[in-house]
């Protein structure tokens, strides 16, 4: 009886806790990870550090074209993690062939790098989610479908 409440606890309330940032070590090394990725303009590093749990290949090769051309002469004039805005969109769409997309992990902290003088962009906030206590930059996957979804 003692397990079956136990178990019934888990099952109401887990739903309800939110998700936890990664602890204050797991964060810098993160960031020091992005920081000499971009100070490298090493698009390996930077993509080892993205979160592909199902991303299709051909997102991920169209990821790995922004990277290289982000990281192309672009200097980080400042680089921070700040939590998620709550303003901002969920970053869930539909394409024009009807796949849906959403992050591939829930969303806790965002990336929010400042370029210096000559990049492409002035600003970025990348979403970044947490996988097995470890920082991921979050990258779009289709949403699977749950009547058709395979099990291991």
């Amino acid at each position: 009886m003692k397990t079956f409440v136990f178990a019934f606890a888990v099952l109401v309330f887990l739903p309800f806790q939110s998700v936890q940032a990664a602890s204050p070590e797991e964060q810098a090394r993160f960031l020091a990870a992005v920081r000499q990725a971009y100070d490298k303009q090493d698009t390996n590093a930077l993509f080892a550090l993205v979160c592909w749990d199902r991303v299709t290949r051909k997102d991920a090769d169209s990821a790995r074209k922004q990277f290289e051309r982000i990281l192309s002469g672009t200097k980080v004039a400042d680089m921070v993690l700040v939590d998620p805005d709550p303003k901002l969109p969920k970053h869930e769409w539909t394409d024009k062939d009807g796949v849906s997309y959403r992050p591939n992990l829930p969303l806790i902290k965002q990336l929010k790098i400042t370029y210096g003088p000559g990049a492409l962009f002035h600003r970025g906030l990348l979403p970044v989610g947490e996988k097995d206590g470890r920082l991921y930059l979050s990258e779009p996957a289709p949403v699977e479908n749950r009547s058709t979804a395979k099990t291991p």
